[in-house]
């Protein structure tokens, strides 16, 4: 049922957004990659003025979207957190419950005091068959020595839930974490996972300034998992920064990565020109192939809008023949929201036919503890 609505609330979304930044125009001919159609407004800006990382996961009659959020009101000064909303159809969003005992609605997970996970960001939610695995990145509050920044170090952890509501870690130590003179030697950040060849296939964002390989930045990285909990990391990068196309010049950040039902794998991600931030989509045949990038940006910042200054993080779900997108946009105001946007699959003019009617998530087989 939630499928035969969310095909007629798509077309409807096509339909009203007469300010959409590119026309429905299905294909550029010049490119051979599909447009996107963006809306005008957020979908969501929650109860922070920071709302961002969007991980967005169809679950039976609801939508479950995890986000990063800022407690601004917390003693200690600002952390950040993970946060929950929930919707019907995909577009109207809804604070979850708070579960963790404070006053900051919609927060289902909260960093430690003390431990490596004082703050917790870039959430990814799972759908396991015994329940949830809501992966996050985790780091020390303040500027640690040596550090390039605050948020670095910056390593992955991992809660359960059985209700998708109420979630504990799986352990009291990261899962994931940098490894020094790598592509990842600072901070492991943006986790997104897909099945993949009878494993999981996790793509995230690699930041090293510090004793790097080559020069100093952020570039998508991969690894894989039998379980879902124990990772082996690629040793070099799935995609870097490029001079051409000239977006994504200075970096390449936040990846969402899809499997088609052409056989291919599809890399969206945020592009980094200057101070300019934009989402970009690239193709392979494999995680190790060579990516063959869309020279244009799929969604860009509209002047006066939410997300005038940048576009960030995207989430995606296929369905119903439909890509969908979920990101964060943020204003001159330093406010983040989510906004939305799709495009008609294929995405590309020359994939091979085909396309699925349900959602794409995962089931992980997963045993462990909480902690």
């Amino acid at each position: 049922m939630k499928i035969a609505f969310i095909a007629i609330m798509a077309a409807f979304l096509l339909s009203a957004c007469g300010n959409a930044q590119q026309s429905a125009n299905p294909v550029n001919p010049a490119t051979g990659w599909a447009n996107w159609n963006k809306g005008s407004e957020a979908v969501y800006t929650g109860p922070s003025r920071i709302v961002s990382d969007p991980s967005v996961l169809p679950d039976d009659s609801v939508f479950r979207m995890a986000y990063t959020s800022v407690d601004f009101t917390n003693p200690n000064g600002p952390h950040a957190s993970i946060s929950q909303a929930t919707s019907g159809d995909s577009l109207s969003w809804a604070v979850a419950p708070n579960t963790t005992g404070t006053s900051f609605r919609g927060e289902v997970l909260r960093g430690r005091p003390g431990q490596w996970d004082e703050d917790l960001e870039t959430p990814f939610l799972l759908k396991t068959q015994s329940g949830y695995l809501l992966y996050y990145s985790g780091y020390r509050d303040g500027l640690p020595q040596g550090s390039p920044g605050k948020g670095f170090p910056a390593a992955l952890g991992v809660a359960r839930s059985v209700d998708g509501v109420n979630f504990t870690r799986v352990q009291s130590e990261p899962i994931m974490t940098p490894t020094p003179g790598t592509y990842d030697a600072d901070a492991i950040y943006s986790p997104d996972i897909i099945p993949y060849q009878g494993g999981y296939l996790m793509v995230y964002a690699g930041h090293c300034y510090t004793n790097c390989p080559g020069a100093p930045g952020v570039r998508i990285l991969g690894a894989t998992s039998p379980d879902g909990l124990h990772w082996t990391k690629f040793a070099d990068p799935m995609l870097s920064a490029a001079p051409t196309p000239d977006w994504m010049r200075d970096g390449v950040a936040e990846p969402a990565v899809m499997l088609g039902p052409d056989g291919d794998l599809y890399l969206f991600f945020t592009g980094v020109k200057d101070q300019q931030h934009v989402i970009g989509i690239a193709r392979a045949s494999a995680p190790n192939a060579a990516w063959s990038v869309d020279p244009d940006s799929i969604v860009t910042p509209t002047t006066g809008a939410f997300d005038e200054a940048g576009d960030v993080g995207p989430t995606v779900v296929l369905e119903n023949g439909v890509v969908r997108m979920w990101f964060a946009g943020s204003n001159h105001q330093g406010q983040y929201s989510i906004g939305y946007a799709e495009a008609p699959w294929p995405l590309r003019q020359d994939s091979k036919s085909g396309h699925t009617s349900h959602p794409v998530f995962a089931f992980a087989n997963t045993d462990g503890h909480g902690q």
